[in-house]
């Protein structure tokens, strides 16, 4: 894998739901918002069934992202 194509996961704060406290696994979706370079997750609490949404930056710039897509799923790119 080359160096531009490589994910940090260190970016991702540990998220804990607000309602109850407990850490969910993994969010139920993930939405790249362009315009300020963040990432958007929407979760849902396994415990109380709470959802709620948190922010961080994201770790591909959109010129990096499309280097990653093309080496990792080339027959996802269009034109």
């Amino acid at each position: 894998m080359s160096d531009t194509a490589a994910v940090r996961h260190d970016f991702i704060p540990q998220v804990v739901c607000d309602r109850c406290g407990e850490a969910p696994v993994a969010p139920d979706r993930a939405d790249y918002l362009a315009k300020r370079g963040m990432v958007r997750y929407v979760w849902s609490c396994t415990a109380c069934g709470h959802q709620f949404s948190t922010e961080s930056p994201a770790a591909l710039g959109p010129e990096t992202e499309q280097e990653a897509v093309k080496a990792f799923w080339p027959s996802l790119l269009v034109g």
